[in-house]
């Protein structure tokens, strides 16, 4: 969430360019195939700290499947009609 109105000026923990950045790292691995895993910290100087943990696989050489998990909490709420 972004808000730099109300003092939140950067998301302490990105998951989806997290996502992306395992992917992208599991690609460039020299191995053929494999499964990798990081614990990423993000947030820090915000004074947000969050840890995300990623986990890629390359599969045939092309990366097959990525997830991304970590504790959450609900910072805003909202309702589309």
């Amino acid at each position: 969430m972004f808000a730099p109105l109300a003092g939140v000026s950067e998301d302490p923990a990105t998951g989806s360019a997290n996502l992306a950045l395992g992917a992208l790292l599991a690609h460039c691995d020299a191995a053929d195939d494999g499964e990798w895993q990081w614990r990423i910290t993000q947030g820090v100087e915000i004074g947000r700290p969050s840890v995300l943990n990623v986990r890629a696989c390359r599969q045939a050489g092309r990366v097959s499947q990525t997830w991304v998990s970590g504790p959450s909490v609900m910072v805003a709420e909202g309702v589309l009609c």
